[in-house]
């Protein structure tokens, strides 16, 4: 091989590894950004579920506590 083929060897190879970076770090950034939108559903679901707990709280501790008031009791009784 003389010079002139390794040189154009080389420069092969260079760009055979600048286009796998490439897409390595399209993929990556592409994986950064479908985390942050997961991250983002995380928070919201999570936020959904701390109002979903303290509005079936608010609705079903009343029933409880009127329930052991009237344990024994009947309505017209």
């Amino acid at each position: 091989m003389n010079l002139e083929q390794i040189n154009q060897s080389l420069k092969l190879t260079i760009q055979e590894l600048v286009t796998k970076l490439s897409d390595e770090i399209t993929a990556k950034n592409l994986i950064a950004i479908q985390l942050v939108e997961r991250d983002e559903e995380l928070s919201r679901l999570r936020q959904e579920k701390q109002e979903l707990t303290e509005l079936l709280e608010a609705h079903t501790t009343p029933e409880e506590e009127k329930g052991e008031e009237n344990n024994g009791t009947t309505q017209y009784g």
